[in-house]
């Protein structure tokens, strides 16, 4: 693990400040390109660094596939490969795989890995037969009923 000092030294003036400020939220607003990620990923390096946080402890949650593989990456570069770096559907279904068992006191449910897989089977049994983009359209109008609360039979 780095010294705490040497996590900071590469970074800029605002970047810094990001990453000493250890208590509470933090809000980065920049454009593209201005290294948010590196102020954050500082941040909880440094903080990890201090003793202030327990790297189990620590979630970074974002919004693609991509940019939590680019985090656990950094991360593990500043020295704290244990802090999760997830999208946000990923840490909802680590939590709700989770507590299920607690709350509901059964298995946690299978989770389809394509709504197609169920939308074909079902709209071949009600005699629609077609392709992909007749699938597409079925899904499209599903869930466009469910946006508008409209029971899918009316």
């Amino acid at each position: 693990m780095p010294q705490p000092e040497d996590l900071l030294a590469a970074l800029d003036p605002e970047q810094r400040e990001v990453a000493l400020a250890l208590r509470g939220p933090v809000a980065v607003i920049a454009g593209a390109g201005t290294g948010k990620t590196r102020a954050i990923t500082h941040r909880m390096a440094y903080g990890v660094a201090t003793g202030l946080y327990e790297p189990t402890e620590v979630l970074a949650v974002t919004f693609t596939t991509r940019a939590a593989g680019e985090m656990r990456g950094r991360l593990a570069a500043l020295g704290a490969p244990t802090i999760q770096a997830r999208t946000f559907h990923s840490a909802a279904l680590r939590q709700a795989r989770y507590f299920w068992p607690q709350v509901y006191g059964t298995e946690f449910p299978e989770i389809i890995s394509s709504k197609f897989s169920v939308l074909g089977p079902a709209a071949r049994r009600v005699g629609l037969h077609g392709d992909t983009a007749l699938l597409r359209d079925l899904s499209a109008e599903v869930e466009q009923r469910g946006l508008e609360r409209v029971h899918v039979l009316e």
